[in-house]
């Protein structure tokens, strides 16, 4: 069995307990590889399952009128795919992915069952969930009230925030693995335009790109031009109920 970076994505935010990190790992079972390009699902498909990105990054997406793309979400390692859209059978947007991936799928059912037996955990993924809507907010106020550079620092910003939350380390070099159709589709920009908005980021000294990386050179100047506030840098832990005796 590998080591759950799903795991340690919890770790970051409670002291797990043996039995709630056994009862995680039983979620990551059955890791299965998925080549770059692969649908995982299809927005409107009946989905029964989540996913657990172990290895890989993966797209959240829809089609707008005209076959246009809107690019969602981002996943990478130590991510839950689908909790987002649970309250619904029919998937709300596609997954694909954007890189070679090991994903582990385990039913919703097993999600309830780890739920009832260990209700800290529930009160976890609850506020990881909302953690992760609230920054979603963010980037979608940013798209409607900030020119194009706000709007990929915020991104660049908030990839990096996730990350750190999977590593516990402080990097400013960021493995960012998409085109620059992927960054622009998910901020509503054209391909042209961000490759001019990050060449000026370059000349400023904010960023540099080098293929599948970011280095963000001048974060504090970044969190100004975007007003990015970290949403997973802790979490509140004092409502949540008594791990499982």
């Amino acid at each position: 069995m590998f080591d759950s970076c799903f795991v340690a994505r919890l770790n970051r935010y409670l002291d797990l307990t043996p039995s709630e990190r056994d009862a995680i790992t039983q979620l990551e079972r059955d890791p299965k590889n998925y080549a770059a390009g692969t649908t995982l699902w299809t927005e409107g498909d009946d989905v029964s399952e989540l996913l657990i990105v172990h290895q890989g990054w993966a797209l959240s997406e829809t089609r707008l009128t005209g076959g246009k793309r809107q690019i969602l979400r981002f996943h990478f390692s130590g991510d839950l795919i689908g909790a987002s859209g649970i309250a619904f059978r029919d998937a709300p947007a596609s997954i694909v992915a954007a890189t070679d991936m090991v994903v582990c799928r385990f039913p919703r059912m097993a999600l309830g069952e780890t739920f009832i037996a260990h209700p800290r955990l529930a009160a976890l993924f609850f506020s990881i969930s909302q953690m992760e809507s609230i920054d979603l907010s963010d980037r979608l106020r940013a798209m409607g009230r900030s020119e194009g550079k706000a709007r990929l620092a915020n991104l660049f910003l908030s990839i990096a925030a996730r990350m750190r939350a999977v590593t516990g380390e402080h990097n400013p070099v960021v493995r960012i693995p998409l085109t620059q159709s992927d960054l622009g589709d998910a901020v509503g920009l054209t391909q042209v335009h961000v490759n001019r908005l990050i060449r000026q980021m370059t000349e400023e000294k904010l960023i540099t790109r080098n293929r599948s990386t970011v280095t963000l050179l001048d974060e504090q100047g970044l969190v100004a031009l975007s007003r990015f506030v970290d949403r997973f840098s802790s979490v509140d832990s004092s409502w949540f109920p008594p791990a499982a005796g």
